[in-house]
């Protein structure tokens, strides 16, 4: 496997997300016993990021805490790493955590042709405040698989997010096709760029659009003079061969993921 030549920098920085406050996101880490706890004031979103493992006869005592620190909140619970995740996959289970699925950060390796934005029917359309109700309403029912259109409620609170994003150095494009907004891209800025949405509405799959909008998104990364580009999806998901394809060949982070209620340490 090919790794991106800043591939140490890039695990510890990657890490480095989930274990700092993020402001303008309203997210704010405590360090707890078992791991780092996130809440955020501007969702109802609640995240357990577990660095190292603990002894898996103290998993009661773990929800125990998350009961008391987060209530009776769906928390998601992150094991970084499959060691971490194998040694304590067999107690979570057993306390009626449900896992979900995996979590893989990819970075694209660089090779000595310049990626070049590849051709394809959308027409590509930067996302400000004007027009990110096409944004939120396309990401819904890419990732729905559906054209029914998308709770009012559902889209405000995910409009929300989006503007939070876009002011804290979030970037977004909508691929059209004629009038229709039919993709959408999201990433994160800075000297290493992290796409967090990429997704195809149902009727316009398979028409190259995707990549046509991670192309373009690439090759900017590198007439910008950033880093790199990462990007996270499931490694047992049909994407990640797409993606690997595409040259994200560097393994960065795995991640574990479970689900838990705060009333599951009753």
């Amino acid at each position: 496997m090919t790794s991106h030549p800043a591939h140490d920098h890039l695990v510890r920085e990657v890490r480095s997300w989930y274990i700092q406050d993020f402001p303008a996101l309203g997210k704010v880490v405590t360090r707890r016993p078992f791991g780092y706890y996130s809440l955020n004031s501007k969702t109802s979103y609640c995240d357990i990021h577990i660095l190292e493992p603990f002894d898996p006869a103290e998993t009661r005592a773990f929800l125990e805490d998350v009961k008391a620190f987060y209530g009776g909140r769906q928390v998601h619970i992150f094991t970084h790493g499959q060691a971490v995740d194998r040694r304590l996959s067999a107690a979570l289970e057993q306390a009626g955590c449900a896992r979900g699925p995996a979590k893989l950060y990819l970075a694209h390796v660089k090779t000595g042709v310049p990626p070049k934005v590849e051709p394809g029917p959308a027409q590509m359309e930067p996302v400000t405040h004007t027009n990110l109700l096409d944004y939120v309403v396309t990401k819904r029912k890419a990732f729905a698989g559906s054209e029914e259109e998308p709770a009012p409620a559902a889209i405000e609170a995910e409009i929300v997010n989006r503007r939070a994003e876009l002011n804290a150095g979030g970037a977004f494009l909508v691929a059209r096709v004629g009038a229709e907004a039919a993709a959408i891209i999201g990433w994160y800025e800075g000297p290493d760029r992290y796409i967090f949405n990429l997704a195809t509405r149902a009727p316009f799959r398979n028409q190259g659009i995707a990549r046509q909008l991670l192309s373009r998104v690439l090759a900017d990364t590198y007439a910008l003079g950033k880093r790199s580009l990462l990007i996270a999806t499931d490694p047992a998901d049909s994407p990640v061969q797409f993606y690997r394809r595409m040259g994200f060949v560097d393994e960065i982070c795995w991640m574990g993921t479970w689900l838990v209620d705060g009333s599951a340490a009753q």
